[in-house]
């Protein structure tokens, strides 16, 4: 049977999501705007038959489809293209992929515990677009929509790769979260990778040491101020 997505989510938290509208071409002023919303959705599911509903105090948007067949959309809210859209089962996951004016564009919606997760695709692909135009510029060559359109699809298999493989590592450590050894057991293969998590790894730990440290002399310092004025207030009386 698969997953029962029916329900409503309210969001908490998201990220790269300004990449993800500048990819798409949204104009700065509606991306302002986006930034401040706070999206509810609503999840009508009939086994393989969804309706979505996205609730906003800008705009609201609904869609609905079936699993497996292709149907035409209008990003609404959005970007207002339209789109050949098919959505399909990968495991419980609800994998969502939308031929358009714009490439390697769409979406991936999946549940751990009481939390449903969203990512969108087309913030990789605009990334990637960024990184490939500093290395032409630098190599003074040109480097073509197809290639870049196929670099982003390469990296973001690679990602549903890599976040399969630190689930199952924290899986088999018997845990509920990913570490940073688990990145780095990830990297092994690839040398300059795995010298780049370990440096960073490094200045986070370093910088987490410095906050705990500045937290503690604040601490002290506010302790220190409340005894000043308690013995004040004692040779007052």
């Amino acid at each position: 049977m698969p997953a029962n997505y029916s329900g409503t989510w309210d969001i908490v938290d998201n990220q790269n999501f300004e990449a993800y509208m500048v990819a798409l071409g949204i104009d700065f002023a509606t991306r302002k705007v986006a930034r401040m919303l706070k999206p509810q959705k609503v999840f009508e599911q009939d086994g393989d038959s969804f309706i979505i509903k996205t609730f906003t105090t800008f705009r609201n948007y609904s869609c609905s489809f079936k699993i497996g067949e292709e149907f035409e959309e209008i990003t609404k809210g959005l970007d207002n293209r339209k789109c050949q859209t098919t959505v399909n089962w990968d495991n419980d996951k609800l994998v969502c992929v939308q031929k358009g004016e714009k490439k390697n564009r769409g979406w991936t919606h999946w549940m751990e515990g009481d939390t449903l997760y969203l990512r969108l695709k087309a913030a990789v692909h605009y990334t990637v677009g960024c990184l490939c135009q500093n290395i032409a510029a630098d190599c003074e060559k040109q480097i073509t929509k197809q290639t870049i359109a196929a670099i982003a699809e390469t990296a973001f298999r690679q990602c549903d790769i890599f976040a399969k493989d630190l689930e199952a590592f924290a899986r088999h450590a018997k845990r509920h979260t990913v570490t940073v050894d688990d990145v780095k057991l990830t990297a092994r293969r690839t040398t300059a990778l795995y010298n780049y998590i370990q440096q960073k790894s490094e200045e986070l730990a370093l910088n987490n040491q410095e906050l705990k440290e500045k937290r503690k002399k604040n601490a002290a310092k506010r302790k220190s101020k409340d005894m000043e004025a308690e013995e004040e207030n004692e040779l007052e009386d």
